[in-house]
C-alpha cells in the first residue's frame, strides 16, 4: 500500500463508532483493520517521525524540509483523519488538539481504558444481577460479555467460568434442567460449547411451549364447541315447544315461524272471536224464539 493512505476503503471496514461503553469493542476492531495494513505503527508511536530538516556534512542543519518528513505528516494526518471519523461527538472532544495520531490514541487510551472505581463497580453490580428477562439467549449472553470486556480492559480478572456461571444464573426457571447439567459436570466446558448447550435448551424449551399452547387452544376450541352443541340442543327443545304454540321465548325466529307470542296472541284473538260468535248465536236464538 503507498504512503498515500485510502482512506475511503478503510473508513468503510471499521463500522463501530466509539462510545462511552465500547472502548473495547472499538479498539480491537480499528487495531485489527490498521494492523492489516501494516499502519498501526504510527498510533504506537513506533514509527517515529524522521528529522525535518536536510543536514548537510558541511553546513550541518539546513532549513530544507526533507521528504521523508513530508510523506510521514501526509501520512498520519490521513491516519488521524481515519481515526476521528470512527469516533462519535462526545469521544471526539477528547483528541481535539492533537497533532498526531499517537497522541490521539494515547489520549483515547487515558480517558477510555482507565475506568474509574465507581463506573468498575457499577459494571460489576450489573454483571453479577443481570436476568435474561425476555431476551433471547445470544443476546442476553452478548450483553454480560460486553460488561465482562469493558471489566477485564480496566484490570479485573473475570474467568470464562465465571462469566458461564453468571449467564447460567441469570437464566429463569424453565433453564433449571440444563443449568443443573452444566454445573455438575467435572469437566471444564468451552464457550461454545457452552452456547450451543444454551440455545438447544431455548430451542427444546420454545417447541414445548408452542406445542403447549396449541393444546390449550384445541381444549379452549373443543370447549367452545361443546357449549355450542349445548346451546343449540337447548334452542332446538324450546323450539319443538313453541311449535305447539304453548310458550314465548323472546326468539326472532319464534317470531318468523309463527309461534310463541305471536301464536299466543293469534289464539287469544281466535278465542275472543268464538266468544263472540257463540254470544251472537245465543242472541239470535232467542230472538228466534
Amino acid at each position: 500500500m503507498s504512503d498515500s493512505v485510502k482512506i475511503e476503503g478503510l473508513l468503510g471496514m471499521l463500522t463501530v463508532k466509539l462510545q462511552d461503553d465500547n472502548f473495547v469493542k472499538w479498539s480491537y476492531q480499528f487495531q485489527s483493520v490498521l494492523k492489516g495494513y501494516d499502519l498501526f505503527d504510527h498510533f504506537t508511536g513506533e514509527s517515529p517521525c524522521p528529522p525535518r530538516f536536510v543536514i548537510d556534512t558541511e553546513a550541518g542543519v539546513t532549513h530544507e524540509i526533507t521528504v521523508a518528513y513530508k510523506n510521514w505528516v501526509k501520512k498520519d494526518l490521513a491516519l488521524l483523519s481515519l481515526l476521528i471519523a470512527t469516533l462519535s461527538d462526545d469521544a471526539m472532544e477528547y483528541v481535539i488538539g492533537c497533532k498526531t495520531s499517537h497522541d490521539a490514541w494515547t489520549s483515547l487510551q487515558e480517558w477510555f481504558a482507565s475506568i474509574s472505581v465507581v463506573r468498575v463497580n457499577q459494571l460489576k453490580t450489573e454483571f453479577y444481577s443481570s436476568q435474561k428477562g425476555g431476551k433471547y439467549v445470544e443476546k442476553f449472553m452478548l450483553k454480560l460479555k460486553g460488561i465482562k470486556d469493558q471489566l477485564i480492559s480496566a484490570g479485573e480478572k473475570i474467568t470464562d467460568n465465571d462469566y458461564m456461571i453468571v449467564v447460567l444464573y441469570g437464566l429463569p426457571v424453565e433453564f433449571e434442567m440444563i443449568k443443573t447439567v452444566i454445573l455438575a459436570r467435572e469437566t471444564t466446558m468451552s464457550l461454545k460449547d457452552f452456547r450451543a448447550q444454551l440455545l438447544g435448551a431455548e430451542a427444546s424449551i420454545e417447541t414445548r411451549m408452542h406445542s403447549l399452547s396449541s393444546s390449550m387452544a384445541a381444549m379452549v376450541m373443543q370447549g367452545e364447541w361443546s357449549n355450542s352443541q349445548r346451546f343449540w340442543a337447548v334452542y332446538e327443545h324450546g323450539e319443538s315447544s313453541n311449535s305447539n304454540g304453548d310458550s314465548y321465548h323472546g326468539s326472532p325466529s319464534n317470531v318468523s315461524r309463527g309461534s310463541g307470542y305471536v301464536g299466543t296472541r293469534n289464539r287469544s284473538f281466535q278465542q275472543r272471536n268464538n266468544g263472540q260468535n257463540n254470544y251472537y248465536r245465543r242472541f239470535n236464538n232467542g230472538s228466534n224464539n
